[in-house]
């Protein structure tokens, strides 16, 4: 299917916290912190570099960690990877950049959040396959939990109706020609920060579907959340 995967690496990782004995303000990355022998970015990487439907990945880091970004690829063996690329401010900036290295010859683009290295084969063919129908798809789970909207004094202001809300996860997967699009008209209309790559795509009036993710495919924000990656990634090496 001419997939290329555009995986954004370039954020600042500030609700990870400083490492262990370090000093004071000395900034974390959390996509470096080893994860059974290996940085959580190369599990992410590993995930991708093994679906048959991947045929480039674009890793987007952060501008003092192109060189350690380069260094994994070849240590990980990162087949797939072309020369990573230099990130933005803005994740809208990261992944715009991203796919301005993406090969002609792509005619889908996928956006996996570098944080995410718990994506499973099944997972990916199923958002690529859906992606092949729908032209757009994202992945997320049905809210399970009562979400209310607050004013800035926590103030409910709001119960909104969970039987239509989604947490949204990726692998997010597009038509090249929407998704190219879509950045245009953001470059275009100056640079803004979404919450994710699929509501770029529907700002510029494309319908993208919902699709089941995964409750193991978690982000690592915090700490804690790497202690549950292990347990999960354990399961692979168990």
């Amino acid at each position: 299917m001419s997939v290329a995967a555009i995986v954004p690496a370039a954020g600042a990782s500030q609700r990870f916290g400083p490492p262990r004995q370090a000093g004071r303000g000395t900034r974390a990355d959390k996509l470096f912190a080893t994860v059974h022998g290996q940085p959580l970015l190369a599990h992410t990487l590993r995930a991708l570099q093994a679906c048959p439907s991947v045929s480039w990945i674009v890793l987007v880091a952060r501008p003092g960690r192109l060189a350690a970004a380069r260094q994994l690829l070849r240590r990980y063996r990162i087949a797939k990877a072309l020369p990573p690329v230099r990130g933005g401010a803005l994740r809208a900036e990261s992944v715009a950049r991203g796919f301005a290295a993406v090969p002609a010859q792509a005619r889908w683009v996928l956006v996996h959040d570098a944080a995410r290295p718990c994506l499973t084969p099944a997972l990916l063919a199923r958002a690529i396959a859906a992606a092949k129908r729908h032209g757009a798809v994202a992945c997320g789970l049905p809210a399970g939990l009562t979400v209310k909207a607050v004013d800035a004094r926590r103030d409910v202001r709001l119960t909104l109706d969970r039987e239509r809300l989604w947490f949204v996860q990726t692998p997010q997967v597009f038509r090249r020609e929407w998704f190219g699009q879509a950045l245009a008209r953001v470059l275009g209309n100056g640079l803004a920060e979404f919450p994710d790559d699929a509501s770029i795509v529907e700002a510029a009036g494309f319908s993208v579907r919902m699709i089941p993710g995964d409750q193991l495919n978690i982000k690592v924000t915090t700490r804690e959340d790497l202690l549950l990656a292990e347990t999960i990634l354990g399961r692979k090496h168990a």
